[in-house]
Order: structure tokens, then sequence, then C-alpha cells
């Protein structure tokens, strides 16, 4: 961004709008009402390019006036390539509110109030405040719209927009004093998807102007170079302008990370205040990290709390501040990770340095290139210089570019046993640094020898992979997989999986156990198998009873249906039509793995959307059964699922997988509320879903979330806990009890269906118990 045009352009625009609203730019305010006498002083020229949005005249007064109009909508039909648009005080709906139909996007795309295609545009209020001048909307994702409801898409080169307010009032009242009649109540309290707008073009400039909305703000977004000057913001998550410039902003800030990521140059805050309107504990700049420029600028928040660049930041991001602080007391942002902040004595611009890549994954020995700034310096982290070499190279010029950049070699190399992380630095002399995560794994030595071929043993239930590895002291990274009649049942998640613990449902059957061989510094080999009939299996307990931690679950496509397996697949129910979405067969539904945010340590989690498992039991008739579920769905505020767009979660029982006919309970994410979902009790009848109960609105499905679901003598209950307190503030239910009589079936299979998008709206499995009784 071209710091010296902006500056210019903000003096030069200050001064044509004091000119234009007969302001003494070095004095007196002006006396400017919404009153029609303090307006006629204000009527400006008029022609094809400019032209007065006045929603207080009526048709009649506008009829016979070419440049005037009182309808937001029908000023854009008369837009020409060039065009400046002075608003006065009104509230104009860019979309009508009364509009009863749901709207839904075109081509793929979010559904827009308005798409506006130009080379130039300025929008100007004309009233004493940016209150006074309302454009607004009032639809949202499943509120009045398919997908996320966006008021503006502006194709343009330039954008300038002053004094007003642009608003999604989807989940904020509409609150206007000029005239009260002209306000307008909020549609849901349930926060949801809601924007502003989108830039595609060079620039956009913002000055006072007020940008309302919750989730998903985007005060136009997009454009190449974007300056907001004493602007005002109110959002929760995914919300701002990654790329941008603020000066002299506010932020009303209703979620815990109002940028969903500053990839790129990142954005500069110059003398802004952040307001915490939320009771979160720990705040963030972004969800998916970037950099960030901080100079002279203040949070405020209603006790203690930890600011961080990002939740999981890369050991790679650099970001920048100066002057800041927490309640008017000095704060650095992100002190967990010291390396990824750099405090400065003073910043008068975006404190960005390009760098070639971010991060790389190498097996030793091998090279990197990297390509920063002309004039950087570069270096190795300290610790850690054994396991790269800087080689300069020469200045080179970008292809059918002017600009230079520097170049360097880094020869590395890894003997030890481990992998080695560690950072390559490029710096300048001002202050700015830009960093390559090199993960290096050793240079490969051959993969270990058997000292003792496997071979199976069975002993107390338990059979045991018996086996030794010529591994001169490393660890055994083995990959072992036990199959029953060649279906994996049991797999190396974690770690070499040496034991499997035999059930009923392997009598007479071949259970077989491959073995990679494999340490740390090794590729796989060739895998060898022994295997062994199972006649017989005693067990101490006789109940029949599951109960996995998922360590060792078999994650790959698996669509059997057979007696003793776990059916592993993706499934789009019909209940979903609406709703279009799809999954890839040729990749795993499920995955095991690290948790974030809300999800705890390791366990199950659902890779696609649509992920369904199914476990058969054994051939019988079934009567009692009881199952408990221990998850930790990945967000945190309790909605559990990416939106309220068809996306739950069924955990059943009492189920024929083969028809899909059986009882369970339902969680899902409904429009009611943005922090909770509901519960309630349905029976499947040959795929179809149908309610037991009255859904349940609660606050429990949060980290260490228990199911427990029974059937018992004809009555089906439910209950749901959490050991995560209740929040602070909420009137709904933290623990959910629910009870229904149902018929009996001799059905003992369990069902798992997951609808919710997927990353970071998750639900992570952590242990499933069952019993039954036959």
């Amino acid at each position: 961004m071209n710091d010296d045009y902006f500056a210019h352009l903000n003096k030069l625009a200050a001064l044509l709008l004091c000119c234009f609203l007969g302001i003494n730019p070095l004095g007196a305010q002006p006396q400017v009402g919404a009153h029609r006498q303090q307006q006629d002083v204000l009527q400006p020229q008029l022609d094809a390019t400019h032209l007065l949005l006045d929603g207080s005249l009526s048709d009649a007064e506008v009829a016979d006036r070419p440049f005037v109009f009182n309808d937001f909508r029908q000023a854009v039909a008369h837009f020409s390539d060039t065009t400046t648009l002075y608003i006065r005080p009104w509230v104009y709906w860019v979309d009508d509110p009364l509009v009863p139909e749901v709207v839904v996007g075109k081509n793929g795309r979010e559904p827009f109030g308005m798409v506006i295609h130009a080379k130039k545009l300025h929008f100007i209020g004309l009233g004493n405040a940016p209150h006074d001048v309302v454009l607004a909307s009032q639809r949202g994702q499943t509120q009045g719209a398919v997908g996320n409801f966006t008021m503006f898409d502006f194709h343009v080169d330039e954008l300038t927009v002053e004094n007003l307010t642009m608003g999604n009032y989807c989940n904020v009242d509409l609150d206007y004093p000029l005239r009260p009649s002209l306000s307008r109540k909020k549609r849901s309290d349930a926060i949801t998807q809601a924007h502003v707008g989108y830039v595609h073009g060079r620039q956009l400039t913002a000055r006072r102007v007020r940008f309302i909305s919750r989730l998903n703000l985007n005060p136009l977004n997009g454009a190449s170079q974007s300056l907001y000057e004493h602007c005002h913001f109110e959002c929760t998550d995914d919300a701002l302008n990654g790329n941008a410039v603020y000066h002299h902003c506010d932020f009303d800030l209703y979620g815990a990370k109002p940028f969903w990521s500053t990839y790129g140059s990142g954005p500069l805050f110059d003398d802004c205040d952040f307001y915490v309107r939320s009771h979160n504990r720990e705040v963030f700049f972004c969800k998916q990290g970037g950099p960030v420029t901080i100079v002279n600028s203040r949070y405020h928040a209603p006790s203690d709390v930890y600011i961080g660049w990002t939740p999981y930041p890369q050991p790679w991001l650099r970001c920048y501040q100066s002057g800041f602080t927490l309640n008017g007391k000095p704060y650095t942002i992100g002190s967990r990770q010291p390396q990824n902040t750099i405090l400065l004595d003073s910043i008068d611009r975006v404190m960005h340095l390009p760098i070639s890549r971010h991060s790389a994954e190498l097996q030793a020995p091998a090279s990197l290139v990297l390509q920063s700034e002309p004039g950087t310096q570069w270096r190795v982290q300290q610790g850690y210089s054994q396991f790269a070499n800087i080689v300069p190279d020469s200045s080179f010029y970008l292809p059918n570019n002017s600009q230079k950049f520097n170049q360097v070699t880094v020869n590395l190399t890894n003997e030890t046993d481990e992998m080695a992380d560690f950072c390559i630095i490029s710096s300048t002399s001002d202050g700015r640094e830009a960093a390559c995560h090199v993960t290096l794994k050793p240079s490969l030595l051959p993969a270990p020898r058997f000292l003792k071929k496997p071979k199976i043993k069975i002993e107390n239930g338990v059979a045991r992979l018996d086996y030794q590895l010529d591994l001169e002291g490393r660890t055994d990274r083995s990959l072992i997989t036990w199959r029953r009649d060649d279906i994996p049942v049991s797999v190396s998640n974690d770690h070499p999986q040496r034991t499997y613990q035999l059930t009923t449902a392997d009598v007479g059957h071949r259970l077989s156990a491959s073995i990679v061989p494999m340490h740390n510094r090794c590729l796989p080999s060739e895998p060898m198998e022994s295997a062994v009939l199972i006649k017989s299996v005693k067990f101490v307990n006789t109940q029949p009873l599951l109960d996995t931690d998922f360590h060792d679950f078999p994650c790959g496509w698996q669509p059997l249906v057979s007696e003793g397996y776990w059916t592993v697949d993706g499934f789009k129910p019909a209940d979903t039509a609406d709703y279009s979405w799809s999954f890839n067969r040729e990749k795993p539904m499920w995955e095991y793995g690290e948790g974030f945010n809300g999800a705890v340590g390791k366990g199950l989690l659902q890779a696609q959307r649509g992920a369904r498992l199914m476990y058969t039991p054994l051939a019988g008739t079934y009567h009692d059964m009881s199952l408990e579920l221990q998850v930790d769905p990945t967000k945190t505020a309790g909605q559990g699922f990416g939106s309220a767009t068809g996306q739950y979660m069924d955990v059943c029982l009492k189920f024929d997988t083969r028809t899909l006919t059986g009882y369970g309970l339902r969680i899902v994410r409904t429009t009611k509320h943005a922090k909770a979902v509901d519960f309630f009790l349905v029976e499947y009848q040959n795929g179809q879903v149908h309610p037991l109960t009255e859904p349940v609105s609660a606050t429990c499905y949060r980290t260490g979330c228990t199911i427990s679901i029974d059937f018992i003598e004809g009555k089906l209950s439910a209950r749901v806990t959490t050991t995560t307190p209740q929040p602070a503030g909420s009137v709904l239910p933290h623990e959910v009890v629910l009870v229904a009589s149902v018929a009996d079936n001799p059905f003992g299979g369990i069902h798992i269906q997951h609808t919710g998008s997927c990353g970071e709206s998750t639900t992570m499995l952590h242990r499933l118990k069952a019993r039954w009784q036959r």
C-alpha cells in the first residue's frame, strides 16, 4: 500500500467534504440536522453523475426532479461509471425486509441484496453524524436466506463511503432516534452469518462509517487497498477486513476472533480502541493467523483477559506492536509464544516483510531456496545451527517485473533420531522479520530387521503379536493392522498395536496381524503377516459389552454391514435434501488425531460432512440396552455445528443397521440460539426420522460432554451433561433429561450420524460404551 498516496487522499477528501458542507476546516463545525430547513442549505449541484437520495421526499416531489430519488434502489438504477450519491438522513433498505420469500444465491455464491458495477462510486451522508444515514438489510444464513446473505457486492475500481451507517440488522436492533417510526427490531436473537459487503476492485476508502452486524460482518472486504478512518465496527468472529489500514477506529467485539485470517501484508491498526463485549477469558485477533501491526491502540475488557494473535500460532508468524495497552496498562500480545511478537518503539506503516514460503517439511539431506527483499539479513534460529547452513546467492529480478529480491540457499542435514523444528529468519534494519518454519526429518536408514519373526499368541482372551526388531536403541514405530477375515478391526493410530482384545464375533474366523517394521528414520518396508483361526474365547464377564476409546479404530472406508463389524462410511440423510453437499468416497470419512479449540486431547473426528458409524452386533434378540458416548465439540460456545443448515448428530441404539430402524437422540443446531443446541429423542423407521419428544434447548454441548441413552423395559431415556461450567448469564438448561415410552424391538445395533460441516465444526468422540441384555 502506498502510504503517501493515502495520506494525501485523506487530506484532500477531508477538505473537499468540508467545503461542500460549508465547514471551516480550521474551526467551527456545521449545524446540520435531519430537518428539511437545514437540509436545504446543503443542496448540492446535481447532474447525471451527482445524485441526491432523500427518503423524506414523496414520490410526487421527486417525479419532476431527474437527479433526485427517495428510494436507494431507484438511485442505484441511475448510476453511471462515475457517480457521487449524496444521501440525506433516513433509513434506506438495500433489501426489502417485508418480502417474506427466502432468497437464494446464484452460480454457487451467497445471496446478495444488491450487485453494483461501476468504475468510481462515492457515497456521502449529509447528516450530523454517521447514525443519521442508514443503509440497511435484515437477512442472514437461515434467517431469510439460504447462504450467508450479503448486502452489497461492489465491482468497482474505487469506492468511497463517508458519514453513514451500513448495517445488516438481522441480529441487531435498528434504533433510529431521528424518526423512531423507521426503527426496526432484529429478525432473530440467534446470531447467524449476516454480511455488509464485498469490494472487487483497487481501492476502498471509508470515513466516519458505522459497520453493523454480528457474525461475519465483512465491512466491504476485498479491495486491493482498503482504508478505514474514524469508523466504528460491531462484530463477532470471522468479520473484519484482513488487509486494510484502520486509523482512529473503534471496535465492539462480541466474539473472540474478529478476523478469519490476515494472510498477506495484514492489517495496520493506528490509534484504535477495542471493546470486549463478551465474557471470553481468552481473545485473539485471528482465527487462522497471519501478520498484524498495531500501534498506539487500546484494548478495553471487563476484566483481565489473555490477548493473543491467534489460538494456535505457527512458529513463522511475526506480528508487531508499539504503544499497546489493556485496560490502561502496557500489554504484550501473544506472550505465550514470544517469538511471534516483535516490540518496537514506533511504527508508521504496515510492518510486513515478504518471504517466498513460510513452511517446509523436508527429509534430510535437503536444500531449500528462500527469497525476500533486497538487503535482508538471514540467520538460523538460535540453537539449531548444526541443522542448517545458509549460502547467500545474488539479487534477482522477478520475471516481467523490475522488483529485486534477495535469494539464499539453505543446506539442511539431520543425523539425529528425531525431527528438528526451527526457523530460517529474514530480517531488516527497521525491525521487520519473516520466517520459514522448517520441519526436518532425520536422514533415512534401512528398515529394522526382525530378530524374531512375528507370531500371534492367544492368552486370557487377548491376541498378542509377538516379535522382536533390531532397532539399535530407537523407538518402535511399526504399523500393525489386525484383520478378521481380511477386514481391519484394529490399527496403529497412536503406537504399534501389539494386542487385540478378542470378542465372540471373532470365534470361527481367521484373525491375522500384519506388521510393517519401522522406526522414525526409515521408510516402510514390506509387511509380514501372522494368522490364526479363533476357535473359542473365554471371558470373565459374559454380559455383552463394547468399550472403545477409538485409539485403534480403523478409519478407512468400510461400507460392509455385517455382524460383529463397524460400518465406517458416509451417508446423506433424506432430511438434509434441502442443503447441497456431498462427500468423496475415495477419502476417509473419519480420522483419529489431535483436537483443537474445544476438542481436548486425541479422539475420533469427522473428516467429511456426512460421516457415519454403525456397529452391528451378533445375530440374536436384544432387549434392554444402554449406551454412553463421551465427546468434545470443537465449537466452544455451545452451538455445536457450523450453522443451522440441517447440521446435527444422531446417536442411536436398539438399531437395525440394515433397515435404519431404531431409537436415538438428535443434537441439532437451530436458528433459535447462537450458543446452544436442541436435543430431542427420535425414532428411525426405515431411514425416516420422527421426533418422540419436544426439543429442549440447552448449553451442555461443550467440552467434557457425556451422552447417556438407555432403553429399559419400554422406556427410552437420554441424559446429557458437561464438565464445562454454565455460561454466565444463560437462562437455558445446562443439563438435558428426556424420556419417552416406545415399543420394544429385537435390534441391538449402534448408529452415529453426523451431518455437520467439518474442520472447526466437528465433534470429537473420546469413548463409547455399550451394554446389552439378550
